[in-house]
């Protein structure tokens, strides 16, 4: 009877938030101011309310909610993989990627409050999703938290997709330099697209001091990984990982054309740091 009679001086605004919550979440919320703050990106505040708050300490505090349910969700779920593994999944699952994918789901651009236009930056909702984790968190306590955060990847996301995606190819480009002793660089330059209609940046990976894969991006971290990505293939890490030592070579005047197809940085790149993995090892 109290909550009824609470929820009959709730604003419309407030009465939309609840029914999302219970909606799409599945919890009750008992402090709603905790909510709005979270669902308010700083752009929708004014000049002359400097008195409300954005959502961004809501969101660090989410941020390590969130990294801290994964970690436990992750250890029970797999019993089996190594610190390794569960690093790369945690990572794939917090990251600003999949928790945008996640506020895409769960629509919550519709109980959010935002001044900029749809599309200007793609980080907002998954930021507003990390700073929910964050209010539920204070509002609820950990256990009710940490239920619905593991209710929502379990329903909203295939981890076994997860598992197979490869999204930080730069990382693991760098750990395989640092296993087999070569070093792997990036020189990432800044280009302008044609037309003028913006920037973009040109990254070159060069393996032992030789150009080995490039990419380009509208960011420097798009274009690293897309040159990591180009330099994995051309050096074939993923036969060497999956022992896959047998593939008979292409003839010589094929191997040559496939030279000039892929230009001066491809395969030959990739033949002379295996020659000097080769010489170490016989050495």
């Amino acid at each position: 009877m109290f909550s009824f009679l609470f929820g009959r001086n709730l604003s419309p605004e407030d009465r939309r938030i609840r029914a999302w919550c219970r909606k799409t979440l599945g919890v009750t919320p008992r402090n709603l101011s905790l909510y709005r703050q979270a669902l308010r990106h700083r752009s929708a505040i004014s000049e002359n309310r400097p008195d409300l708050a954005d959502n961004e300490r809501l969101e660090f505090l989410g941020d390590a909610v969130l990294d801290t349910v994964i970690g436990q969700f992750l250890y029970h779920e797999y019993p089996d993989k190594g610190e390794g593994f569960l690093t790369r999944m945690r990572s794939k699952l917090v990251s600003r990627h999949q928790l945008s994918i996640l506020a895409k789901h769960v629509e919550i651009e519709r109980v959010m409050e935002v001044n900029i236009g749809r599309g200007q930056d793609t980080s907002v909702p998954g930021n507003a999703m990390e700073a929910l984790f964050g209010a539920m968190y204070l509002d609820l306590g950990f256990d009710r938290s940490k239920a619905t955060v593991i209710k929502l990847v379990t329903k909203h996301f295939d981890l076994k997709a997860v598992e197979r995606e490869d999204r930080d190819s730069k990382s693991r480009l760098l750990e395989w330099g640092q296993k087999q002793r070569h070093r792997v660089e990036f020189d990432v330059t800044e280009e302008h697209e044609r037309g003028g209609r913006g920037k973009q940046f040109l990254a070159v990976v060069q393996v032992d001091g030789k150009p080995c894969g490039s990419g380009k991006g509208h960011s420097k971290k798009k274009a690293e990984q897309e040159a990591a990505r180009d330099a994995a293939r051309k050096l074939k890490l993923a036969s060497q990982e999956g022992h896959d030592t047998d593939r008979p070579r292409r003839p010589k005047a094929h191997r040559a054309r496939g030279r000039r197809a892929n230009g001066s940085m491809g395969r030959k790149a990739a033949e002379d740091v295996q020659a000097a993995q080769e010489q170490r090892t016989a050495d």
